[in-house]
């Protein structure tokens, strides 16, 4: 079994040894492209972050508060991306101030050195996070992990999926060693707290509350100083900007349906009404969040309590978009090295192998009419195959006695790498 499984992790490694390079050589080309074109870019490496360098500019030189004037904004970002692809692609800004704090030091800078600078923290972040995840599989399955499309597809676009990813990784790579930088971790996801909200769920489910008054104060002192330092008036004018932007977007703008890998948007695309998509997506998010309670309260190994927790935090989100998807990292990997330590079946990799190439058919669907997100259907089966690998209460032994088939040391309690992560979404319409 473990020979088996040993090639079943090399092959997975080799093939994905080509995907990368194909990656690398498609994102070298269009980094290029950006940098050495004179002229605003039509698109280009990281064409999202350009709203965030406009956001810490325009906050700099006007008030943070001046983030919310969708045509001041508007105005700086033509300076630096122009052409039809963007017209009528730009909606207001809808971050909260947790995040936009820590843009502002990018508005001091240019922008090509301020998107490197974004770039090389965002891909150092990721790395190192998802290494303390699967570095018990061995340095192989870290070649997967790099050559995941979703990581790439945030890197080409500039979006702060890598940092608000690299947390969640962080948190969970740490949780049963590290209570308190869990917590930090945990709070840093404040810069984007709607992927956030399934943590505390399970932080209280498993009684972790070392944890818990960690990700509490962190966060409080997160939303504390960005008040001190932005203005107190940020919060009510985020508050009531995301509240048009739901309205008028994500309720009636069909258009960013199609980039929209949730429950939600494939009802809306359907036909539905907005209250029945809602309500599609509340009965698809109440069994996912019982299901992770379940799992953080009982005896289940802890691979698999991570990889329900993410799963359930991609399935409760009404609004996420495809480049969001490298968050979905987290449970692949995490089932990944399960699937290394105890005995798998062919189905199993099968399905992991899907999940992996899901950023791919996301992108699929938002550029090609007609064709559907399968995100939310994998979702679903992977947390199921997730609660039938807890039901296997017996593991199979391979012939020396080990049941892991990746490292013999991996039958001893779950000890992950201690990741260091360097902490910091552009909005898109599509």
């Amino acid at each position: 079994m473990r020979q088996r499984y040993g090639s079943r992790l090399f092959w997975v490694a080799l093939c994905s040894s080509v995907v990368l390079a194909i990656e690398l050589s498609f994102t070298a080309s269009l980094a290029w492209s950006t940098f050495t074109r004179s002229g605003p870019p039509q698109a280009g490496f990281g064409v999202d972050f350009s709203v965030y360098w406009s956001a810490a500019v325009v906050a700099l030189t006007h008030g943070p508060a001046a983030v919310f004037n969708q045509d001041l904004m508007m105005t700086v970002e033509r300076t630096v991306r122009s052409g039809e692809l963007f017209a009528g692609s730009s909606g207001p800004w809808l971050y909260p101030p947790t995040f936009l704090i820590f843009l502002l030091p990018l508005g001091i800078l240019p922008l090509n050195v301020a998107l490197t600078a974004f770039s090389f923290v965002g891909t150092t972040a990721y790395l190192c996070s998802t290494w303390g995840i699967v570095r018990r599989a061995g340095p192989l399955a870290l070649i997967p992990v790099a050559a995941f499309p979703g990581f790439w597809l945030a890197l080409c676009y500039g979006q702060n999926s890598l940092l608000t990813a690299a947390a969640a990784a962080a948190a969970l790579a740490l949780m049963p060693t590290r209570p308190i930088l869990t917590g930090i971790f945990v709070g840093l996801l404040s810069m984007k707290p709607q992927l956030g909200l399934v943590f505390p769920l399970a932080l209280i489910c498993s009684r972790q509350w070392c944890s818990f008054a960690s990700a509490a104060v962190c966060s409080v002192l997160l939303w504390g100083v960005s008040a001190v330092v932005l203005g107190g008036d940020m919060v009510p004018a985020w508050l009531h900007t995301a509240s048009w932007f739901r309205h008028t977007w994500i309720e009636h703008n069909p258009e960013i349906w199609r980039g929209m890998p949730t429950i939600y948007a494939t009802a809306r695309r359907a036909g539905a009404s907005a209250q029945l998509a809602y309500l599609l997506q509340v009965a698809v998010a109440v069994p996912a969040c019982a299901v992770t309670a379940w799992l953080w309260r009982g005896p289940a190994r802890y691979e698999l309590k991570a990889a329900a927790l993410c799963c359930c935090t991609l399935l409760v989100q009404p609004y996420l978009l495809y480049y969001d998807l490298a968050w979905l990292v987290i449970p692949i990997a995490f089932v990944g090295v399960d699937l290394c330590r105890h005995s798998a079946r062919s189905f199993e990799w099968l399905l992991l192998v899907v999940a992996w190439a899901m950023p791919l058919q996301s992108v699929a669907a938002r550029v090609i009419p007609g064709v559907g997100h399968w995100t939310p259907a994998v979702l679903v089966l992977l947390l199921t195959l997730i609660v039938c690998r807890h039901k296997q209460q017996t593991v199979q032994p391979d012939e020396d006695g080990i049941s892991d088939v990746c490292d013999r040391t991996a039958h001893t309690r779950y000890t992950p790498a201690r990741p260091v992560l360097p902490s910091g979404d552009a909005r898109r319409s599509g």
